[in-house]
């Protein structure tokens, strides 16, 4: 992953930044469905399109579940769509919607998934800011400090924020958070 320089604190600000937008302290979890709403996105489930589309929810909620995790279109009326897949356990649906979210924030231009001859596109820059942007709107890094600074436990955490223990551990980490505390205490 290389990101450009500076991207990562940026990141961090963009998260502290639409937690002030929601009324929500540094550390607080964000309602990722609220947060949604403050870019006019709807966000709906795989499943509720069973009735449109029964295979291709059944191929990609019940055979094939790793195929497909979210996603975004622009609706005619102008609006982001994300459609996420709710076969997925709770902190991979989160981090799903962080990402795609982060994409809104960033402003990253809606571009089709698959090109005419059926070839997968994928604007790597793009897709490595909305990947570590997704995780730091989850837990910035005061959120990390919080959970080390209160001594809350790792499941704990995860269910607080609502994201998986691979998510949090990298959150932790990547935020510095022990050193922090470590040299706070010493």
């Amino acid at each position: 992953m290389s990101l450009r320089r500076g991207f990562k604190a940026e990141a961090n600000r963009i998260s502290l930044s639409l937690r002030r937008d929601l009324g929500l302290a540094p550390h607080d979890p964000i309602d990722l469905f609220k947060l949604a709403e403050r870019f006019k996105a709807r966000i709906v489930s795989l499943s509720e399109f069973v009735d449109e589309c029964p295979e291709e929810v059944r191929q990609l909620t019940r055979i094939d579940k790793s195929a497909y995790s979210a996603g975004t279109i622009r609706l005619e009326n102008g609006g982001p769509l994300i459609i996420y897949n709710d076969s997925h356990s709770d902190g991979r649906r989160n981090n799903s919607l962080a990402h795609e979210i982060a994409h809104l924030a960033l402003g990253h231009e809606f571009t089709l998934p698959i090109d005419t001859t059926g070839c997968r596109i994928l604007d790597r820059d793009i897709e490595d800011e909305a990947n570590w942007l997704g995780p730091t709107i989850l837990i910035p890094n005061e959120a990390a400090m919080h959970i080390l600074r209160v001594g809350m436990d790792a499941m704990t955490a995860c269910d607080a924020y609502g994201v998986s223990a691979a998510v949090l551990q990298m959150r932790i980490n990547a935020s510095g958070a022990r050193i922090r505390m470590s040299r706070a205490y010493h």
